[in-house]
């Protein structure tokens, strides 16, 4: 689904005000984040934006992540929500987002959930993945699995824009977790997924990551101190090295990719003021 005139660049600029309410808070109460993702992509090939994109990407050391969850409900301005697992129970998603109040991005995936949908930026926790290569794969497909079983218990449907077969087989595993775990509670299953993300955080590794997508991950010098970079009119915190992890996550990045490609998330209710 193609965005009308006018609406990606105010997305953009909703998901901009975002990141700055969200970067106010890290500087005053000296909370690390780190952009990640397309977003760093964008600031670099593009100065800001990535021309297609809808969204903002940040990262968080596990410390830092806890230290905003537990900081920021008290401390974002009334047009912000921060939707996590601990804000509102009934959300699919492990990892935080804040959202801007009185705004809807329903995406088709979850528009039946009683959540937030506004528009939003995502944080994703950032944890200790081991050096070993089948360790680190162990430790991604039992995330993973853990993962799919906290969406299951809040959600029947498939994340697609593509309807093939693949996503049919995905969808029946989806429904059958749905109806399997009806007796096994969502904190339950919240505390196994908390606890296995952690699993190598007391370890030394040269890796952190979001462990479920292995290719967010960033070496962890890189970010033991941080640099600023320009995204559109502002100045925000990135990791070190920046080629070097740009390039293992995109190849040849500043190559813009074929126009099939350019994919975002449009939703399927979009509204700029709303008071849902």
């Amino acid at each position: 689904m193609l965005y009308k005139k006018d609406e990606l660049k105010k997305v953009q600029i909703v998901a901009l005000t975002i990141l700055k309410e969200v970067a106010r808070i890290c500087d005053q109460e000296n909370i690390s984040y780190f952009i990640i993702g397309g977003t760093a992509l964008g600031a670099v090939r593009h100065g800001g934006f990535i021309p297609w994109d809808d969204d903002i990407d940040i990262g968080m050391t596990r410390e830092n992540y806890e230290k905003f969850l537990r900081i920021s409900p008290g401390k974002l301005g009334k047009d912000y929500f921060l939707q996590h697992y601990s804000t509102e129970s009934v959300t699919p998603f492990y990892f935080a987002k804040v959202r801007m109040n009185n705004t809807l991005f329903v995406e088709d995936y979850c528009k039946d959930l009683p959540i937030h949908h506004g528009i939003f930026l995502d944080i994703f926790p950032y944890d200790n993945i081991p050096d070993n290569i089948a360790l680190r794969e162990n430790h991604r497909r039992k995330v993973k699995f853990y993962s799919e079983l906290f969406i299951s218990k809040s959600m029947k449907d498939v994340f697609t824009s593509v309807k093939s077969f693949c996503w049919a087989m995905k969808l029946i595993v989806r429904r059958s977790l749905y109806l399997a775990l009806f007796c096994i509670s969502k904190q339950v299953l919240f505390r196994i997924l908390d606890k296995a993300n952690r699993k190598y955080n007391t370890v030394e590794c040269q890796y952190v990551n979001y462990v479920k997508y292995p290719f967010l991950k960033i070496r962890k010098e890189s970010i033991t101190s941080l640099e600023k970079i320009v995204f559109e009119d502002t100045v925000f915190s990135c990791c070190k090295n920046l080629n070097e992890y740009l390039s293992d996550h995109f190849g040849n990045y500043m190559k813009l990719p074929e126009p099939e490609k350019r994919v975002n998330h449009r939703p399927v209710i979009i509204e700029f003021s709303s008071s849902k």
